[in-house]
């Protein structure tokens, strides 16, 4: 590709070196486009910078639609259309006369806003993905505008705008965008509707040295990714052909899922670490519960006992007191019953005491008589 590219500079300088050697002399009238103060320098500079973004810009689209779907038939559907859009913007904004070639650009974007989504949806994008591409489109229609609007010199550009979505209406993008329609009657309807002299442009406007430059390092640098997609494109097809596609498709999910398995397995000591912690909050948490409840069984349990200690021990107070004085009453009642036998006891042995005191006086006096008579007998005798 390094030496590609000098080959085809050489080429394209000794081209234009050779038309440069019979044009004629521009005047200042013909640099000069339209009835707007724009030089032509400017403009096809302006032009030309699009031809960079623009292209940029549709590549980075079907990039983006291609990574949010994820889908094999998309990424192929997206090669596709950056093998066609790309090269066909970069042709339509590299045309020798800047104003055709704004035309060309801006049909095609038109063309471009009602095949998106259709294109998209066929493939099975996702419709953020088809939203956001429609809306770039969008944003370089809005550039186009804006240029046009400096080329012609008028702040109104919504006839041009018509004129261009009408055409892109009739002449919609079937197949490859190399085979879209010639946009130069829309040219000269535009040019006429906008007052856009073209016969001071197209007629006289040629490529410059600085300009080839451009144009040349923008395909050196806008080649070698269409060699690619054209590559990616060639693959495509050539695994659509092989015959053991759905082998390695099964294979390929086979991978998928071991490597999900081998994620869960990786994950398995984390997750039984996880699931160790929460285990043990858990019944940390139950732990703490239980024990809260203990203590409140506990604590009313004890709240019980002492009421029902303090019911016993009133009780037995009671029961003890009842019992004394019913001892006491009973003990008055054996000490009064034991003096009321103790005095009748007494009052019988007093008189037995008595009447042996009686009886042994009695005795005495009789062992006296008995006595003195005995003596009185001995004396008289």
């Amino acid at each position: 590709m390094s030496r590609l590219r000098p080959c085809v500079g050489c080429a394209l300088l000794l081209a234009v070196l050779g038309g440069c050697s019979v044009a004629t002399p521009r005047s200042e009238l013909a640099r000069r486009v339209g009835r707007s103060d724009l030089s032509v320098d400017a403009l096809r500079a302006r032009v030309r910078d699009m031809a960079r973004r623009f292209s940029g810009l549709l590549e980075v689209s079907a990039d983006d639609i291609a990574s949010r779907s994820g889908s094999a038939s998309v990424r192929e559907a997206m090669t596709t259309f950056k093998i066609n859009a790309v090269p066909a913007m970069q042709g339509a904004l590299l045309q020798p006369d800047p104003v055709a070639a704004l035309v060309d650009a801006w049909a095609l974007l038109a063309q471009l806003e009602l095949a998106l989504p259709q294109f998209a949806e066929r493939a099975g994008a996702s419709r953020d993905a088809t939203d956001e591409a429609t809306r770039m489109v969008h944003e370089q229609e809005g550039e186009i505008e804006a240029l046009w609007r400096d080329v012609s010199g008028q702040e109104d550009v919504s006839p041009a705008r018509t004129r261009v979505h009408e055409w892109a209406a009739r002449n919609p993008l079937v197949g490859p965008l190399v085979t879209r329609v010639s946009t130069v009657p829309l040219l000269a309807d535009i040019s006429a509707l906008s007052g856009v002299n073209l016969r001071g442009t197209a007629a006289v406007l040629e490529d410059e040295v600085r300009d080839l430059t451009t144009r040349v390092d923008l395909y050196a640098a806008s080649l070698p990714r269409q060699a690619r997609w054209q590559a990616e494109s060639l693959a495509q097809e050539a695994w659509r052909a092989l015959p053991a596609r759905e082998v390695l498709r099964d294979l390929e999910r086979s991978v998928e899922v071991l490597e999900q398995i081998g994620g869960l397995a990786a994950g398995t000591s984390a997750l039984v670490a996880r699931e160790r912690s929460e285990v043990l909050g858990a019944l940390s948490t139950e732990r703490e519960a239980l024990q809260r409840f203990l203590d409140a069984e506990r604590q009313a349990l004890m709240v019980d006992v002492r009421g029902e200690r303090e019911a016993v021990l009133s009780a037995l107070h009671t029961e003890r007191v009842d019992g004394l004085q019913q001892g006491e009453r009973i003990g008055y009642g054996l000490v009064d019953h034991a003096f009321q036998r103790a005095s009748g006891l007494v009052d019988r042995v007093f008189l037995w005491l008595l009447a042996l005191m009686v009886l042994g006086l009695v005795g005495a006096l009789l062992i006296a008589a008995l006595i003195t008579r005995a003596w009185k007998r001995r004396t008289s005798g």
